[in-house]
């Protein structure tokens, strides 16, 4: 079935702060002896910057403290401080999509073990995000699979567009990001926009306040 869809971004495009560096800063709050990891999350960034090490490992420094969460833990983080971070304008943009009958989605690079929480929301469809890996009945910070980023944005986006046996109606969707990293995404739907980003590569520019 051909479906207009909303696709957002959510790190900086429906909240305003990036959730990696909120959830590295809530573990060491959960759990104040992982504290060092900070000294490895640096490390790691450097050598992701310098193409010595692969994105999903770099990332998997930062949810160290993953393996000492139950999911109950993962909820709290998101109502506590994800949820607190929504935009105003995102969340009535969200909602005005979803009243409009659009499907909305939204995708993201961060880990799914805190950001299925989002689709709690009612305007929200689906969350697509990074998957980590279970090890007796807890998330661990491993990356499963590719680090949902880029073009794997796509990949994943169309995985989900087959099993729920859809297409994109290319005319009538839009989508938002902050970043130009996510212009494989946007190009998936006519309607373009960078959200508190100077407009470029043929994307519109919106601005969100907090």
């Amino acid at each position: 079935m051909n479906q207009k869809f909303a696709i957002f971004d959510i790190d900086k495009t429906v909240i305003h702060t990036d959730s990696m560096f909120q959830f590295l800063q809530y573990g060491i709050r959960k759990k104040p002896s992982t504290a060092p990891v900070i000294l490895k999350v640096v490390l790691h960034s450097l050598l992701y910057k310098l193409k010595l090490l692969e994105a999903e490992k770099a990332k998997s420094a930062y949810f160290h403290a993953m393996r000492h969460m139950e999911d109950s833990d993962l909820e709290h983080f998101y109502q506590t401080e994800l949820k607190p971070a929504i935009f105003p304008d995102a969340l009535k943009e969200l909602q005005l999509k979803k009243s409009a009958g659009y499907h909305v989605l939204l995708v993201t690079a961060s880990p799914d073990a805190y950001m299925r929480y989002f689709a709690e929301l009612p305007c929200v469809d689906t969350v697509i995000a990074t998957k980590l890996t279970r090890q007796d009945g807890r998330f661990t910070s491993m990356i499963e699979g590719s680090n949902c980023k880029g073009e794997e944005k796509v990949n994943r986006i169309q995985q989900y567009l087959d099993e729920q046996q859809l297409t994109i109606d290319y005319e009538s969707s839009c989508a938002y990001s902050d970043s130009l990293s996510d212009l494989p995404m946007l190009r998936l739907v006519k309607h373009k926009y960078l959200v508190n980003h100077k407009s470029a590569h043929g994307c519109e520019g919106l601005t969100w306040s907090r």
